[in-house]
């Protein structure tokens, strides 16, 4: 076997929940690590779960995925985050989460430092995401699932592909203070790519504001539907932001990521935030000098300020020297 192909252990927290178990099932199909790359699979949840994981593990057997090895469903920590390589946290409202939630991370951070791999890579779905991220600093807050809401209604208003649809962009908290922005998307019709706003021309000023408040309100229209949040949706946008960031985006291509503020577009340094980004041999770079006009700036301002009021109340709840 290749070097390429050894098997790789990923961990999915809050296993027992409705992510999950999309989730579980795209990773064993190859969905985010690719076609070729063998895994093992570790499940863990309260013990007061373990049965809704064994009927998961069951079901993962019985999928017969070529790709997946073996499936172990576990309440214990220690064996959970043995010698893992990616992770993924699931499941969990904005403040009232963040006293919990800061400890659950902290600990969990711990379990990490001492059994995975110092390579491991994390996606965080559970909220506030980007907070959660600060608290552990060495992880990443799932924006794909904005992303794609975005792309999605793109290419249903332009009646193409949402794969002919390119650098849609992202800024901010994931919370009703993100901003989707259009403003430089492309979208490649007959092979040719055009910008978004070349097409709709004057009617572009009203889509890009349709389209940021139906972002931010999609979450809560889905709930509202069908009295579950977002399940299938997030599983898959976890799947391709982990596949971007151990394969790479394409040149002049730029997806959102959510990484360790530098102060790039005036934004408040060492918080998490949702930039544009590139990523090359898992090295993610910010995307420099996209032009902004005032609406963008005022609402990437809003959303730094909110990020610094969580970061300090994840703070106070931890304590500074335990980040």
């Amino acid at each position: 076997m290749s070097k390429e192909e050894q098997i790789i252990r990923v961990l999915i927290t809050g296993a027992a929940g409705q992510v999950a178990y999309s989730l579980a099932g795209l990773i064993a199909c190859g969905m985010a690590f690719g076609p070729k790359q063998p895994l093992i699979l570790n499940l863990l949840d309260l013990p007061e779960k373990t049965g809704a994981m064994e009927g998961l593990r069951m079901e993962l057997i019985d999928s017969a995925c070529p790709l997946l090895r073996d499936v172990i469903a576990t309440s214990d920590p220690v064996v959970a985050f043995q010698d893992t390589r990616r992770r993924r946290q699931m499941d969990m409202k904005r403040y009232d989460l963040i006293a919990s939630n800061a400890r659950i991370f902290k600990d969990q951070g711990l379990c990490l430092d001492a059994f995975a791999r110092k390579d491991c890579k994390v996606v965080v779905l559970t909220e506030p995401s980007n907070t959660m991220c600060y608290v552990c600093r060495n992880f990443t807050a799932n924006a794909r699932l904005d992303y794609n809401r975005a792309v999605g209604q793109i290419a249903s208003k332009l009646k193409v592909s949402a794969a002919n649809i390119r650098n849609m962009i992202i800024w901010g908290n994931h919370s009703d203070s993100m901003h989707p922005d259009c403003s430089v998307a492309s979208v490649v019709i007959n092979n040719k790519s055009q910008r978004v706003s070349e097409i709709l021309g004057e009617e572009m000023i009203y889509f890009r504001t349709q389209l940021s408040e139906s972002i931010v309100k999609r979450g809560n229209e889905i709930i509202t539907a069908r009295g579950l949040s977002s399940g299938w949706s997030a599983a898959k946008a976890v799947c391709d932001q982990m596949r971007d960031w151990i394969t790479g985006t394409p040149q002049g291509i730029m997806v959102p990521m959510t990484v360790v503020s530098d102060g790039s577009y005036g934004t408040p340094k060492e918080i998490f935030f949702t930039f544009p980004v590139e990523i090359q041999r898992g090295r993610r770079s910010i995307v420099r000098g996209i032009k902004m006009d005032e609406v963008s700036r005022s609402k990437i301002d809003f959303s730094g300020k909110e990020l610094m009021q969580e970061k300090m109340a994840a703070v106070a709840e931890i304590g500074e020297g335990n980040v």
